[in-house]
Parts: C-alpha cells; sequence; structure tokens
C-alpha cells in the first residue's frame, strides 16, 4: 500500500528503489548522486526516469534503471540530466521469455542526448528468446538514422546481450557515428557470459564450464556475431577498440547454419 516515498534526510548520496510504483519526494536540493530504479510488475520505466528523474534527482551522477516491460519508446525531452556521467540500463525479458517486441532499442538515444556529460553507457539486455525484427530479416534494406546533438563525452560504451535486432543495430551504428569521444566499445552476444577474453570463455570458470544456457539464446548469439561482422565492424573508426565476446566455442558450438 506504499504510495510515497519522502526523503528529509539532507546528505543522503545514494537511493535504491525496486518495487511497485511509488511517488518520490527525495528534496528540492537533493543530494542524491547515485540512484537505481526499477518498478516490478509496471511497464515504461525508462520513460518514468527520463521524464521525472531530472528534476527529482538534480545533482545524479549515476543513474541506473531497470525495466521488465516497456510498452512505449523511449521520449526526447527538454530536460537534461546535467550530471550523469555513468548511465546503466537493464532490460530483462517478460513472462514469454522476450524483451517487448515493439520496443524500439534506437529511442535510447534520447537517453544519450539527455545526459549532457555522460562519459559510460552500459546496456544488458537479458532475454532467453529475441522476438525484435531481425537485422537480418526483410527489414534490413535501410538501417534508420536520426537527428540528436553529438554525444561529445561519451568514451566507453558496452552492449551485454547484443543480439541481431536490427533496432540494437542501429543505436549501435549512432553510437558510433554521433560519440566523437569514444575510446571503446564492447559487446558481448551472450548476457552473464564469462569476462571477455580467449575464445574458450569457460576458462575462466573453477567448473571448466560456461553457466548453461538455453539452445535459442546461444543460437541468437551466433547470430550476433554474424551482425556485428556484417554491419559494425566496418563502421568502427580506428580510434575506437572494439571488444568482442563471442559464444563460447566448446559451451555454445552450434551445428546448423547461420546468416
Amino acid at each position: 500500500m506504499l504510495q510515497v516515498i519522502e526523503n528529509t534526510a539532507p546528505n543522503l548520496s545514494t537511493f535504491d528503489f525496486f518495487g511497485e510504483p511509488v511517488q518520490l519526494l527525495l528534496g528540492e536540493s537533493s543530494k542524491v548522486k547515485n540512484l537505481k530504479v526499477g518498478f516490478a510488475f509496471e511497464p515504461n520505466s525508462l520513460s518514468y526516469a527520463i521524464t521525472k528523474l531530472p528534476s527529482i534527482v538534480p545533482h545524479l551522477e549515476i543513474l541506473t534503471v531497470s525495466s521488465t516491460c516497456e510498452r512505449v519508446n523511449t521520449p526526447l525531452v527538454a530536460d537534461k540530466f546535467l550530471h550523469v556521467k555513468h548511465l546503466n540500463i537493464y532490460l530483462f525479458d517478460d513472462d514469454d521469455g522476450a524483451v517487448t517486441p515493439a520496443y524500439d532499442y534506437l529511442s535510447l538515444a534520447s537517453f544519450l542526448d539527455a545526459c549532457a556529460v555522460l562519459e559510460c553507457f552500459i546496456l544488458s539486455v537479458n532475454q532467453d528468446d529475441m522476438q525484435h525484427d531481425s537485422v537480418f530479416g526483410d527489414a534490413s534494406s535501410h538501417l534508420r538514422q536520426i537527428t540528436v546533438h553529438k554525444h561529445d563525452s561519451i568514451k566507453k560504451v558496452q552492449i551485454n546481450g547484443f543480439c541481431s535486432a536490427k533496432s540494437i543495430v542501429e543505436l549501435t551504428c549512432h553510437i558510433l557515428e554521433n560519440a566523437t569521444s569514444l575510446e571503446s566499445l564492447t559487446l558481448d552476444c551472450i548476457f552473464g557470459a564469462e569476462a571477455i577474453g580467449d575464445s574458450v570463455r569457460c576458462s575462466a570458470q573453477r567448473s571448466g564450464k560456461c553457466k548453461p544456457k538455453s539452445r535459442r539464446m546461444v543460437l541468437e548469439a551466433h547470430k550476433a556475431l554474424s551482425t556485428i561482422k556484417s554491419y559494425i565492424l566496418g563502421r568502427v573508426p580506428s580510434a575506437v577498440k572494439l571488444n568482442v565476446g563471442e559464444p563460447c566455442s566448446r559451451c555454445h558450438a552450434v551445428d546448423v547454419k547461420l546468416p
């Protein structure tokens, strides 16, 4: 039955909230610099974050938003996060095992535009089954471009659970074209895999094996690798270091022909 959380602690700097949607009153002069937020069983946490949080936490420097259901695309907004340097977005699958297919990953560029001094952007997509339009499908003939401000401060971008979804490829290309200070881009084809290193990724585990993944996720990881080779490699500027987390050559092997 909780409806409002009001803060009267003047020096509160870190605040985490995960649960049913509530109204957050953190004070006009809030000193919260590190915020993690996610609303359970409620769609559109990203839209809430980009439209409401700039005024609620004006001095924010680190923002983490988790969402299990985005039914509308992330909107462009006039208000800005003036101090956010680190942005973490986690998209988890819904009960059907997939991030809402209607959600357009390219709309996340609105967040990059809203964070005026952003330096590090990490997007994690954890889903068992990718149901978005694939870049290898009929829609692959044209990659969309959007007009926004240049992202002059971004130095590091990491996408965990990178897949063959056309809109996530478009987001990646958008970053490569508009993040003028980008130093490194990391694309990990399997969410929650071991640290990126050699192709035998399971060597980092004591058990000598990777964590179990569904066959659908493994197949999509191999499609993601093909996507990187076909659509990303040729767009990476020479000054940007590209790190690719490939499927494990032993635990994630497949025996089917992929694009």
